[in-house]
């Protein structure tokens, strides 16, 4: 979910909304040794995927439209600048915003978000977004200063925890306050200074979560200040 709606008359309004994106892995090797075909059809232009019963004939194939759609073949980086890019500057404008992957085990979730980071062009979301957020600051003019903090949370069977504090096993409490919103009561936060320090810490999380169906939520917070 993005809110982007920008004050500068030189900019379109765009109003709080939500996004559905669906990207298509490609068949996988055993899939393909099984002889099994692509049931789906993608029409990026159009923002369809049609899905095609290869079992029967005589049933007609459906058609499902969305905000953006990815083929087989499509790109990180494309995926990231089409979907991810956008939020992450209403990020560094002061707005919330929020990457949600969904999907069952196996539909390419991991490494759409995270990819391969050795390799930059298959880079997911999660590490181009760290370095876009530092290039953005290395690009500040005059005296703005950005305090860039991060956070770990999983939730598992609607209970909250801090994946980087003390006691992973503490349950948090959601709370709400008018001034900042919806915040996650004693949660711990670090400050870094560059997206490697980002990558690190989310590392570190990971490591400490030793559930495999939780619903890990990687937090930043990048406040701007002005001299």
């Amino acid at each position: 979910m993005q809110s982007n709606k920008m004050d500068k008359s030189d900019k379109p309004e765009v109003m709080d909304n939500v996004k559905v994106v669906v990207r298509c892995r490609p068949l996988n090797q055993k899939e393909r040794s099984m002889g099994h075909k692509q049931a789906v059809s993608v029409d990026e232009n159009r923002g369809t995927i049609t899905v095609n019963k290869l079992e029967t004939t005589h049933e007609p194939p459906k058609t499902f439209t969305f905000d953006t759609v990815f083929g087989p073949d499509s790109k990180q980086l494309d995926v990231y600048n089409l979907t991810a890019r956008p939020i992450i500057d209403s990020v560094l404008e002061g707005y919330n915003g929020t990457i949600f992957a969904y999907g069952q085990t196996g539909t390419g979730k991991t490494f759409t978000m995270e990819g391969v980071r050795a390799v930059p062009e298959l880079r997911g979301i999660i590490p181009n977004s760290f370095a876009h957020v530092f290039g953005h600051i290395a690009k500040a003019e005059g005296d703005t200063r950005f305090l860039v903090r991060v956070s770990y949370l999983e939730i598992y069977n609607e209970e909250v925890r801090d994946l980087l504090g003390k006691d992973q096993m503490q349950r948090l409490e959601v709370k709400e306050r008018p001034d900042v919103g919806v915040y996650i009561k004693d949660l711990s936060g670090y400050v870094v200074n560059n997206a490697d320090d980002m990558d690190r810490i989310m590392t570190m999380g990971c490591v400490l979560s030793i559930r495999t169906h939780d619903h890990p939520v990687y937090q930043v917070t990048a406040p701007v200040y002005s001299f």
